[in-house]
């Protein structure tokens, strides 16, 4: 069963996968096994306009109404080819470069933001601390006033386009004011003095979407590099962080897609006693609960992106996607991996791949725990 899509949305969705069938797909292994970035296929993607999907066309942007129901369509569909290339996509058009869009003087727009939707930069959020993970409100990075700017000094951890980014949005502490009002958000050229990229964080998972160390060394930066001015604080970027979670959704569903995908072709074409895997009631019944986890996942997450779209709010919502996605994503990959038997647990099959890959939506942008703590206040308990 399909989310209902319009006549321009499965145009669109045509076109896309017919890019990553042709020039991500065959790379995907590649990218995995080597952990790099692949700009050349970012660059590609901001060029088609891919990049500009969520913003307007005076930025370079696409300019659809329906922003949201389009980027998770193309985060869906980057992750049905890598999810690690995905990942990447996803963290770029995130707060990072949202909040410039909201917040940024036209002048920042101008110099990062129309860049970075044509891939020709890359920007990056950072908000997680050593001793700040779940616990935002606990980060320790401080932006002081100064006469002529801010001095931030400060660390971050498990950032995501850390290593290869341009710019990065970061959240300081301000002044004295406790939770969201005494946190901002800063727009930092990775060029600055006192910047510095730590060490590149390895992972078990999506390889090719680098996570790294960030540290400020009495960086200074000046008073329009603070988004939204001097009395903005972090409730804008948590709104933005909340409707991100419904990207985390779908590439969950993307890779779980894949993981599906794979394992019905091989069950169809596998033999064993003298008929295929498939014919076996123990598989059909693995495929069946694949296909119902991710159809389920598949409908509630762009549901939740077109009340997003309307301007609704999407708290409960966009957590119960993360987790039904993510969850379920992981689930399905599972199930992939024991049809694949030995195979799977070879490197010249992608099921392990998908396997691996499917514990970053579990994580990524807030824990299924958290999740479920977020939804468990939006039910009144």
């Amino acid at each position: 069963m399909e989310y209902p899509f319009n006549e321009d949305q499965l145009a669109f969705r045509e076109h896309l996968s017919r890019w990553v069938d042709e020039r991500l797909i065959p790379r995907a292994e590649e990218l995995d096994e080597t952990s790099e970035f692949a700009r050349d296929l970012f660059e590609e993607l901001g060029e088609l306009g891919y990049l500009g999907t969520k913003y307007p066309e005076e930025y370079g942007g696409a300019g659809i109404e329906e922003k949201y129901v389009y980027y998770t369509m193309l985060c869906e569909e980057l992750a049905r080819g890598s999810m690690g290339f995905a990942a990447t996509v996803a963290m770029h058009g995130s707060a990072a470069s949202h909040m410039l869009f909201e917040d940024g003087t036209e002048e920042q727009k101008q110099k990062y933001l129309v860049p970075a939707l044509k891939g020709k930069m890359v920007c990056a959020f950072a908000i997680t601390e050593p001793q700040a993970g779940s616990d935002a409100a606990n980060i320790r990075t401080r932006a002081d006033r100064t006469d002529d700017g801010y001095v931030i000094n400060g660390s971050k951890i498990f950032i995501s386009n850390s290593i290869n980014a341009d710019f990065i949005t970061v959240v300081a502490k301000v002044g004295d004011g406790k939770g969201a009002k005494g946190m901002a958000l800063f727009l930092v050229d990775t060029k600055t003095p006192g910047f510095s990229v730590g060490r590149k964080i390895e992972k078990f998972t999506t390889y090719c979407s680098d996570t790294g160390e960030l540290f400020f060394a009495d960086m200074k930066v000046p008073f329009d590099c603070r988004l939204g001015g001097e009395d903005s604080d972090f409730k804008s970027a948590y709104r933005m962080l909340t409707v991100d979670r419904i990207i985390t959704a779908a590439i969950a569903l993307g890779n779980a897609r894949a993981a599906y995908d794979a394992a019905f072709e091989y069950a169809k074409e596998r033999e064993q006693f003298g008929r295929t895997i498939g014919s076996f009631q123990a598989v059909q019944f693995k495929l069946v609960d694949m296909l119902a986890t991710f159809e389920q996942a598949h409908l509630y997450t762009y549901h939740t992106a077109a009340m997003a779209d309307r301007g609704e709010d999407v708290t409960k919502e966009a957590a119960i996607a993360k987790i039904v996605a993510g969850d379920g994503g992981c689930e399905i990959c599972q199930k992939a991996l024991n049809i694949f038997g030995g195979y799977g647990l070879t490197m010249e099959y992608p099921a392990q791949r998908y396997l691996r890959d499917s514990f970053f939506p579990l994580i990524g942008g807030g824990t299924s725990d958290i999740m479920r703590l977020l939804t468990a206040k939006r039910m009144g308990l």
